[in-house]
């Protein structure tokens, strides 16, 4: 009986209405994948013998759990766990965006878009004064700004609006999605058996929305995809299918 240590990928993608797997995507690097099987069951016990002996065992439910470790921060990944959409912000440009009025020396004020550009901030009066650079710092990559002094200059009328020019993101929302049920493969190799091959391929994972995202961490980021294996009853019972999923060794 060989033994078994693993390594492979895992792609996860929609299935159609008959229950077949669309398109599947490749989530990166996985350093630990995980399927955890488990039933329920309901037991009698017998009382005649006067020693209540176990004498039927019932399955009352199967259940199936999924949970692995993805390392890429990719726009996939990202929609999966945060139950989001990903959009690609196009390049584009901003004309008189108010600042809260008024605005505090110091603080940051965030701008809709972000990598931006040729910021200018002028204020509203009816013939715009511009403020000058040096009296406010930009953030550009992350599109923000902090004006330094509002003063110099004036006197200016707030709220103060801001031209900018703006470049292409990749923006992912946060819980804008139903619990998504995705079929997940694992494509892998035994690396204890001579790289000898094995596929895995669960039907339904529902998948749970991300514990934890580690943003600041001396640590390269992690974070659990994991879910739970549902019944996919357009599959046979039985059969080399079953309806929860299905382990193959080549």
């Amino acid at each position: 009986m060989p033994y078994f240590s693993g390594q492979g990928r895992v792609y996860v993608g929609s299935r159609d209405a008959a229950g077949r797997p669309l398109g599947l995507s490749y989530v990166g690097n996985v350093p630990e994948l995980k399927v955890s099987l488990s039933v329920e069951t309901l037991e009698h016990q017998e009382s005649s013998s006067g020693q209540r002996l176990t004498d039927l065992q019932l399955i009352k439910t199967k259940k199936g759990e999924f949970s692995c470790t993805l390392e890429e921060l990719v726009p996939g990944n990202l929609a999966l766990g945060l139950y989001g959409t990903t959009t690609q912000q196009a390049a584009g440009s901003v004309a008189a965006e108010a600042l809260p009025n008024p605005v505090t020396p110091g603080s940051l004020y965030l701008l809709t878009k972000q990598n931006v550009s040729t910021v200018v901030v002028k204020d509203s009066s009816s013939t715009p004064k511009t403020l000058p650079a040096a009296q406010y710092s930009v953030n550009a990559k992350h599109g923000s700004l902090v004006v330094n002094d509002k003063t110099a200059g004036g006197p200016y009328v707030e709220p103060f609006k801001v031209d900018y020019a703006y470049g292409v993101a990749q923006v992912t929302s946060m819980f804008t999605q139903p619990l998504p049920e995705r079929w997940v493969r694992f494509e892998g190799l035994n690396t204890a058996d001579g790289n000898a091959e094995v596929v895995i391929d669960l039907y339904r994972v529902a998948i749970n929305p991300a514990k934890e995202l580690s943003m600041i961490t001396d640590e390269l980021l992690k974070f659990e995809l994991s879910g739970q294996v549902l019944a996919d009853t357009l599959k046979p019972a039985t059969g080399e299918l079953g309806q929860f999923g299905r382990l193959v060794l080549l």
